[in-house]
């Protein structure tokens, strides 16, 4: 697919995750212009993107593919802003927040964190599982991370996928600092349960991952970790992003050493 109207476009993801979030921005432009459109994407973002986005869409699963015959064209995620979005000024037109959480799910997370008591809930993320060579340069230790953010009238929040049990246990028995869990909810396979427990968070502390690029797409209040080499979408030295519009980015000023970049986070 090339741009032309009316046409039955198949959408196909041919990158991670946390690209899929990103690329889905332009899915509502997409539609606009489509007579029909299938979307084949991670089957975990499926019901997210059911809630978010105008109705008639068809989703798929890469274990599900569209038959030939029900489109006339294809594209992959990753040439959809060659179309939508061919300068810095055409991303005026996207939307600070266009994925949608289940809202009542998220407002008894908020309630159940808090227990009753008046702190900021700050949800945390500092591991990156990218097979990307040099995906590792992202990451920041917990404890690093946690002591900077951690106050009398703070509550940390989990919202790192995998088993980080160990990590967090021994921040408490190092450091004294709780990060507050929610078991019901596998921050790695359950994206909609992330994305609730996302906006149960007064403000998001991430690195770049999945989770940041979600939290980005549901409007939420983020700060970004930006390694010194970092991936191409968040530019060279600006400090905000022009794929979401919530993001703040905060930018190590040499490799290695994350203590500038945390010092700009209040």
């Amino acid at each position: 697919w090339s741009g032309e109207a009316n046409k039955r476009v198949f959408l196909w993801a041919e990158q991670g995750i946390g690209d899929e979030i990103m690329y889905a921005s332009l899915i509502p432009e997409l539609a606009a212009t489509s007579s029909k459109l299938i979307v084949q994407c991670d089957e975990r973002l499926i019901p997210l993107f059911k809630r978010s986005f105008v109705d008639g869409i068809e989703y798929r699963c890469r274990k599900s593919p569209a038959l030939e015959d029900s489109y006339d064209c294809h594209i992959p995620m990753g040439s959809l802003p060659n179309i939508f979005r061919p300068s810095l000024d055409s991303f005026s037109k996207a939307s600070k927040a266009y994925l949608r959480c289940e809202s009542e799910r998220s407002q008894e997370l908020r309630k159940t964190l808090l227990k009753g008591e008046a702190k900021t809930l700050i949800g945390i993320s500092w591991n990156s599982s990218s097979p990307i060579a040099g995906a590792h340069h992202r990451n920041i230790t917990l404890s690093d991370m946690a002591q900077h953010l951690d106050g009398p009238n703070v509550k940390l929040v989990n919202l790192q996928y995998g088993d980080v049990s160990d990590e967090i246990a021994k921040l408490r028995e190092d450091h004294g600092i709780e990060v507050a869990e929610v078991s019901e909810i596998d921050n790695r396979n359950d994206i909609d349960g992330l994305a609730a427990l996302i906006m149960a968070c007064d403000q998001i502390v991430s690195i770049d991952n999945a989770t940041v690029h979600l939290a980005g797409a549901l409007g939420a209040n983020t700060r970004v970790l930006l390694p010194f080499n970092r991936s191409w979408q968040w530019g060279l030295e600006r400090s905000d992003s022009y794929w979401y519009g919530s993001l703040q980015l905060h930018r190590q000023k040499k490799p290695g050493d994350w203590k500038h970049a945390l010092k700009t986070i209040k």
